[in-house]
């Protein structure tokens, strides 16, 4: 009787170590470095960009070996990453006009409560472009209007170089935000 307490005991004693020693190592695992929201917005911006670029190199390969299956599904591809990165842009604009609107309201004297960017007036189109998101903004918007309905002719290489033009300066454009974000991290 006593051994079989020694052993109960003993296996007790066991159990309690190898617990401590997994509670141990599932603190260690629970300590995560947090990321500042520039960070993590530094990070989606690249991603966004490296995103593009792979499609749109995608579409080049595929339209210089004249796959036309898979230039459609690529052109796809550049489209809805095109589409993304202008509804980002639009909520960024909205989200600035509506700080500087309650900026004015409070220079003036008023008390103004917190904004939004539903609370932003609606943008002029006809208004010329101020600031470089803006600028931004609108020639993605006026690129992806170009390729509605669009098509690469690979009869027509000349209309598809100055297509792809069109969307080597969306990159570029993709490229300057990003380098804009990574200024501002340091």
């Amino acid at each position: 009787m006593k051994n079989k307490f020694k052993i109960l005991a003993a296996l007790l004693l066991f159990a309690q170590l190898l617990s401590a020693q997994s509670d141990r190592s599932s603190v260690s695992l629970e300590r995560r470095s947090y990321i500042s929201p520039l960070e993590l917005n530094l990070e989606q911006e690249a991603a966004e960009v490296t995103y593009y670029a792979h499609w749109l190199g995608l579409l080049k390969e595929a339209y210089a070996a004249k796959d036309m299956g898979k230039v459609i599904s690529y052109e796809s591809a550049v489209m809805m990453s095109l589409r993304t990165e202008i509804n980002q842009l639009e909520l960024k604009v909205a989200s600035e006009t509506a700080q500087t609107e309650r900026r004015k309201s409070a220079s003036s004297g008023q008390i103004v409560s917190g904004s939004s960017p539903d609370d932003a007036p609606a943008r002029d189109p006809l208004a010329d472009p101020v600031t470089p998101d803006e600028v931004r903004l609108e020639t993605m918007q006026y690129t992806l209007a170009a390729f509605e309905r669009h098509a690469f002719d690979p009869a027509d290489p000349a209309a598809a170089a100055r297509d792809f033009e069109k969307l080597d300066k969306i990159l570029v454009i993709m490229q300057e935000a990003l380098a804009e974000l990574q200024a501002i991290r340091k």
